[in-house]
C-alpha cells in the first residue's frame, strides 16, 4: 500500500509545475498560434512565466481541447492559480477556466467533491458554498 502512496506522491510531484487550461478556443494546429493566446491570457493575469512545454491535449473534436502547460517552477504555478478568477471578468478569457494538473485519482475526488457542492447549493441555494481543500464549507455572507 505505501508503493502505491509513494507512486502517486510521485505522480503528484511530476505535475507540481503544470497547469490546465479549459475553454481556451482552438483556432488551428500551429504551435505559434497557441504561444500567442497563452501570452495574451498570461498577461491578463499580470504573469510571464516560463513555459517549458504547451500542447493541447487529447484527440481533435468540436470542442476545444484542454491546454497542458508544463512551467519552470511551483511558485509560478501557484502565482497563476491565485490569479486564475481575474479571468472571469474579461471579454476574451470569461469561459477559460485554469486548474492544476491532477492525478485520475484526484480528480475522481474532487469530482466527488463538486458533485456534494452541487447537491448542498440545490438545496440551500440562498447560502454561499465553496470546496476547500478535501471539504465543501459554507461561506459566511457580509450581511
Amino acid at each position: 500500500s505505501s508503493g502505491i502512496n509513494a507512486e502517486y506522491g510521485a505522480a503528484s510531484e511530476d505535475r507540481g509545475c503544470n497547469i490546465i487550461i479549459h475553454g481556451l478556443e482552438e483556432l488551428n494546429d500551429k504551435s505559434d498560434e497557441l504561444e500567442t493566446q497563452l501570452k495574451c491570457l498570461f498577461a491578463e493575469l499580470d504573469e510571464a512565466p516560463k513555459v517549458i512545454s504547451m500542447g493541447r491535449m487529447g484527440k481533435r473534436s468540436q470542442t476545444a481541447r484542454p491546454v497542458k502547460v508544463v512551467l519552470r517552477n511551483r511558485d509560478t504555478q501557484t502565482a497563476i492559480l491565485g490569479k486564475k478568477s481575474c479571468l472571469k471578468g474579461t471579454e476574451k478569457f470569461s469561459k477559460v477556466f485554469i486548474s492544476p494538473d491532477r492525478t485520475l485519482e484526484e480528480r475522481n475526488e474532487r469530482k466527488k467533491l463538486v458533485d456534494r457542492l452541487k447537491d448542498m447549493i440545490k438545496k440551500s441555494p440562498d447560502k454561499h458554498y465553496a470546496i476547500r481543500g478535501k471539504d465543501v464549507v459554507e461561506i459566511p455572507s457580509d450581511t
